[in-house]
Order: structure tokens, then C-alpha cells, then sequence
């Protein structure tokens, strides 16, 4: 059991390192192209996203070496969970429809990352 809860906070965290540092690279590159439509915010900010969650559940079932989808999975979870509370909380705002939508191409996205990093192949030494 602590297997899991131990792989889970690694998941988690580089989640969230990855998360900081795709952020911060998106607001780097639209900080020096000018301008960004406003429509396409959302669609960069769900690609970060998607990407922060899909190598935080690799780095959790790299760890723990098994049961790479739930991990995707709890990773994906949890990051929605901060996401939906800090939305909700901090800005008032309240969950829209599509709000579905970007749900689940970050569950999916962790999903895949924890099943890549569960049947990684790992090399043999004489």
C-alpha cells in the first residue's frame, strides 16, 4: 500500500514541476509573440496541462513499475481536483460544459503516460 501512495506523490509532483515549467514557457513564448487570440488560451493552456499530467504519470509508474493506468489515472484526478478548486475558489468561476471535454483529454493523457512508463522495457546487463 505504501508502494502506491509513495508512487502516487511522485506522480504527482512531477506533475506539478512539469506543469510550472510548461506554463511557464507558454507565457514565455506568448509574452514575446505579442499577441495570442483569446480563444486559443484555452486550447494552449489544456496542451500544458495534458502534457504536465501525461509525464507525471510516467514518472509514477516508473517508479512503481506496475499498474501504470491507475497511476495515470490518480494523477489525473488529482491535478483536475487543484485545477476545479482553484477555479472555483480563488476565481469564483463556475465549471462549463467543455469543462468535460478537457477532463478527459487529461485523463487520458495521464492514462497514456502510465501505461508507457509501466511496460517500458527495461535493458538487461552481463
Amino acid at each position: 500500500m505504501m508502494k502506491w501512495i509513495r508512487a502516487l506523490l511522485i506522480s504527482v509532483l512531477a506533475a506539478l514541476c512539469a506543469s510550472l515549467l510548461l506554463l511557464a514557457a507558454t507565457a514565455f513564448v506568448t509574452a514575446r509573440m505579442g499577441s495570442l487570440p483569446r480563444s486559443s488560451l484555452t486550447l494552449v493552456t489544456t496542451l500544458a496541462a495534458c502534457g504536465a499530467v501525461f509525464l507525471g504519470g510516467l514518472a509514477g509508474a516508473l517508479s512503481a513499475k506496475e499498474r501504470g493506468l491507475l497511476l495515470g489515472l490518480g494523477c489525473g484526478a488529482v491535478f483536475l481536483l487543484c485545477a476545479a478548486a482553484a477555479t472555483v475558489l480563488l476565481f469564483g468561476a463556475e465549471l462549463e460544459p467543455a469543462s468535460g471535454g478537457k477532463a478527459a483529454a487529461v485523463l487520458l493523457s495521464g492514462a497514456i503516460g502510465g501505461i508507457l512508463g509501466a511496460n517500458r522495457k527495461h535493458k538487461v546487463k552481463f
